[in-house]
């Protein structure tokens, strides 16, 4: 009788020791499996897209503008700009005259800096990889150089320069990209000031200057803000009005600049912020930013909107929603350059009327 306890004992124990050595062989297997479907490899057509041949049946129609300032402010929620409280005054004047067509600019989660940024170039939605990828200082290998974008096709335009100051981000997507170039790195969130003036102090010469057919900026200080202290942070308006400065300060030199009359200016966030002031996730807030494009000669297909607008608290669907992918072929029609072959965005029908009035 004692036997065969201890062989029943023994049997157990080799059952037990088997299954466990098969939970242990199927927890990386359920790993990798898991991995393999939250972080997918995205195939990209490579090159670089162009028209159709004239000669073949293809007509190409003329584009209003030539040169695009592209100022995103990192974290510009749309409530930041369009609502009564926001600090965006000038811009918010620009609306009711007409010279700017506001948007709400839907960004898909994760809503962090570097997959927003690669949605916004390429029109492509990015995967989760990124996040990852986003805070991984010394990456190279996320960058977009083979991919195509709208930098790539605007640098490919004859006498294509580019420029480029703010986040840093943008030059590990895009290297070799610029002609001149001022980084500033993300992570040091305490900082509100400072890694803004690094990017304003190169407007005023960077306006006078007709080398260049596209320069892009990237501001910090909001983002910074919403990090520490919240969306109501006391520095959060003044940051709104000091943005709002530089807007100003560029559509006035669009005004009186010759080489600048034909620059489309566009305002816009890559993503925005919770009510704790963090972003990641997929809250209203956080995937609402601003999208917004100025330039005189949207006058002559726009009659204004109403500006400031008073929503709900906690909505933040301002005027027309769009899908931030939509800003890549959007630029591409306005600027006359073929849409980049991996696109999933339309261009943006508020914009259309440039060539129902025979631009």
């Amino acid at each position: 009788m004692i036997k065969v306890i201890k062989h029943a004992s023994v049997m157990s124990r080799s059952l037990s020791l088997l299954l466990l050595t098969l939970a242990n062989l199927l927890i990386p297997i359920s790993i990798f499996i898991f991995a393999t479907g939250f972080f997918p490899y995205k195939p990209f057509i490579p090159g670089r897209a162009t028209f159709q041949d004239p000669n073949n049946g293809g007509q190409l129609a003329s584009a209003p503008f030539d040169k695009v300032i592209f100022m995103v402010v990192d974290a510009l929620r749309s409530d930041f700009v369009y609502s009564p409280e926001s600090g965006f005054k000038f811009t918010q004047a620009l609306i009711r005259s007409g010279a700017a067509m506001p948007f709400t600019a839907h960004a898909t989660s994760p809503t962090i800096t570097m997959p927003r940024v690669k949605a916004i170039t390429t029109g492509s939605i990015p995967s989760f990889l990124d996040v990852i990828l986003n805070f991984a200082e010394s990456d190279t290998t996320s960058n977009l150089a083979s991919q195509d974008t709208w930098l790539a096709q605007l640098k490919d335009k004859q006498g294509g320069k580019l420029v480029m100051y703010g986040d840093d981000t943008w030059l590990k997507l895009f290297p070799d990209t610029f002609l001149r170039v001022d980084g500033t790195s993300s992570f040091f969130v305490s900082d509100f000031t400072e890694v803004d003036h690094n990017v304003t102090r190169n407007i005023p010469s960077e306006l006078k200057r007709s080398d260049w057919n596209g320069m892009i900026m990237h501001y910090l200080g909001l983002d910074h803000i919403g990090h520490k202290s919240g969306p109501r942070s006391p520095h959060m308006v003044p940051k709104q009005s000091e943005m709002d400065g530089i807007v100003e300060q560029i559509y006035r030199a669009i005004e009186t600049e010759e080489h600048l009359h034909s620059t489309l200016f566009v305002l816009c966030g890559d993503h925005g912020m919770n009510d704790a002031g963090n972003h990641g996730g997929s809250a209203e807030g956080e995937t609402s930013p601003a999208l917004v494009f100025m330039s005189p000669k949207l006058q002559t297909i726009s009659q204004g909107s109403e500006s400031p607008v008073a929503l709900p608290e906690a909505t933040f669907s301002y005027y027309n929603t769009v899908e931030q992918s939509d800003i890549a072929p959007t630029l591409a029609g306005l600027l006359g350059f073929p849409i980049p072959l991996n696109n999933l965005g339309v261009f943006i029908p508020d914009l259309l009327g440039f060539w129902e009035k025979g631009w």
